[in-house]
């Protein structure tokens, strides 16, 4: 069975999972085979992973144990509520790169914002599918671009008037209107 590596952020005892864990799972552990491309753990990863179990509802696997006893686990349940949050996005991605007529190899620079972008391992997320198409060299993270903006605002008074030009320009798309969304959304629902 392959080796588990569990690191805890501020090297303490574990207490529970963050969301960037999740996707290093996903990613990893879809990777080494323990789950498949729907996100459910394998036949062969229940019979031989001694972390992986059958649970009451669905299969999981065990990370951990807090300092209270409860255990920390991921589970199907967990596996498939982040695929859905990951086909959204990725769909979103595809359905407005096809409204503007271009491909993920046409992007010269893919901006990841964010907090939880900010700390994501770019691999983990290329390797879930969160980012279709993408490239690790084409990204680029650049943590709390509204705080950033904030501030420059703040300290240029000419920055604010770019702002709003910049902000008059934008046009606001309704994926759920777009035709093509639901389907692409179903095509996203699997680890490429």
């Amino acid at each position: 069975s392959p080796d588990v590596t569990l690191e805890v952020i501020g090297d303490t005892e574990p207490i529970g999972l963050c969301g960037t864990a999740f996707v290093d799972f996903v990613a990893e552990a879809h990777r080494v085979g323990l789950i498949g491309s729907t996100g459910r753990f394998t036949a062969d990863a229940l019979a031989n992973h001694p972390s992986v179990h059958e649970g009451e509802h669905s299969r999981k696997f065990f990370v951990a144990t807090d300092p209270d006893g409860k255990e920390i686990y991921i589970s199907e349940v967990d596996i498939a509520s982040l695929l859905q949050a990951k086909a959204a996005i990725a769909a979103g991605i595809v359905c407005l790169l096809q409204r503007v007529g271009v491909s993920s190899h046409d992007v010269h620079t893919l901006y990841l914002a964010g907090g939880f972008g900010f700390h994501m391992d770019i691999n983990s997320v290329l390797r879930c599918g969160l980012l279709p198409g993408f490239q690790p060299a084409q990204i680029s993270m650049v943590g709390n671009t509204s705080l950033a903006g904030a501030y420059l605002a703040l300290v240029d008074s000419s920055a604010l008037h770019e702002i709003k030009a910049i902000s008059a320009r934008l046009e606001t798309i309704e994926l759920n209107l777009d035709p093509t969304f639901e389907s692409t959304y179903i095509d996203q629902l699997a680890i490429p």
